[in-house]
């Protein structure tokens, strides 16, 4: 007996999109550089990935907390929060100097961060495969899917 897994990136881009159209929203009826700080959903929910993502991309990152983190990039100051680590993060702009640059930035962690979640995810399934369980197929999809094929 076979199962197949899909490890859809896709689905996870789908979701932290929300974030890039939240800012782009807010950066349309901004006049200059006065962008309010506004918190922002995201679906950014492991600190750890997020982490990798932006230090991946460039980013000076500055750990406060396990819940709270600050990131100076060339367009600005990104201040990444939440409550509790079972909570997603929250995205606070601050002293953002080049808001187009800034959107094309956050389109790119978002991007970064779901193929990172992709790749943890498909680590974490074959390491806990059982001895009675052996991965048959590995296919990546024209949309960057993955699809795995288990043989039990």
């Amino acid at each position: 007996m076979s199962i197949t897994i899909s490890l859809v990136s896709a689905a996870v881009i789908a979701c932290s999109t929300l974030t890039s159209m939240a800012v782009m929203q807010t950066l349309e009826n901004v006049t200059g550089n006065a962008i309010k700080k506004e918190r922002f959903e995201t679906s950014f929910a492991d600190a750890e990935l997020l982490r990798k993502t932006l230090m991946d991309n460039g980013c000076c990152v500055k750990t406060i907390s396990e819940n709270e983190m600050t990131v100076s990039t060339t367009c600005g100051i990104l201040r990444y929060t939440r409550n509790s680590s079972s909570e997603a993060f929250h995205l606070v702009l601050d002293q953002i100097s080049n808001p187009d640059a800034l959107l094309e930035q956050i389109r790119s962690l978002e991007l970064d961060y779901g193929r990172n979640v992709q790749t943890y995810t498909y680590q974490h399934i074959k390491q806990n495969l059982t001895e009675d369980m052996q991965i048959e197929d590995e296919q990546i999809l024209e949309d960057d899917s993955l699809l795995l094929t288990i043989d039990m």
